[in-house]
């Protein structure tokens, strides 16, 4: 339940857009983290008008979020963090499934001051269409990140979380949305959360409930729910999440 590598399947074709490569360090952390830059053609407009993409689980999950782009003519920036080998304990708090957690929010406080400004600095994007996007463990995080500062402005306007492992750590999760609602009614964002038939779907169900419930004002939330497995609805969550954010 917590693993982010996707399906096997056959090679496809090139991107059409390019991709760099640049490290991003954590100093607090005392790590490097490789950041894969996606940038689409240069015929799809000035990147200073086009979201940014935060992509948890970069190694996996790049090329599915900038298909879906060039599938789809929505022309984003990606930036993918190489963390996979770390997501056991920056993703999530200590937990029933995976050793280690509890190192979420010192990976927060890295992405908004390290990681945003390095990707801002190198190829820019619109500072008002940031999205995190994560599966599994990673979709545990994005949702932490939408939750961490009550009262405050989150580090993202849109959070994609793709069959969150939240079975592994529900009792926290829940404690995260409690957190938030004992200091603040306001909460600014979107959430499209999707989970898989054969997947998390009896968690992610009920948080989201609980979630909804709680009628925090400014948040807008899609849920979908996917037949099929864990990493098996990704290229399909992630091309509903690009259609719906396109769509305003």
């Amino acid at each position: 339940c917590g693993g982010g590598g996707g399906d096997s399947h056959a090679p496809p074709a090139p991107l059409q857009g390019t991709v760099q490569t640049i490290v991003v360090p954590a100093r607090a952390l005392g790590v490097d983290y490789a950041v894969r830059l996606y940038a689409p053609p240069a015929a799809a407009g000035p990147r200073a008008a086009l979201p940014r993409w935060v992509v948890l689980d970069g190694e996996n999950w790049l090329e599915a979020v900038a298909r879906a782009s060039e599938a789809a003519g929505t022309p984003v920036l990606v930036a993918a963090v190489n963390d996979a080998s770390r997501r056991d304990l920056d993703f999530v708090p200590p937990n029933v499934c995976t050793s280690g957690g509890g190192g979420q929010a010192a990976y927060l406080a890295f992405l908004r001051g390290e990681l945003l400004p390095a990707v801002q600095a190198q190829f820019g994007g619109h500072t008002g269409r940031r999205v995190l996007w994560g599966h599994a463990h990673g979709g545990g995080f994005v949702l932490h990140a939408l939750l961490a500062d009550p009262g405050g402005t989150p580090a993202f306007d849109v959070h994609v979380a793709c069959d969150a492992s939240l079975g592994c750590y529900f009792d926290a999760a829940t404690g995260w949305q409690e957190a938030y609602a004992a200091v603040a009614q306001r909460l600014p964002a979107r959430l499209q959360l999707s989970h898989a038939s054969a997947g998390n779907v009896l968690s992610n169900v009920p948080w989201g409930d609980a979630l909804a419930a709680r009628g925090f004002e400014g948040l807008v939330m899609r849920r979908q729910g996917y037949t099929g497995s864990h990493g098996g609805i990704v290229p399909q969550a992630v091309a509903d999440a690009m259609a719906w954010l396109a769509g305003g």
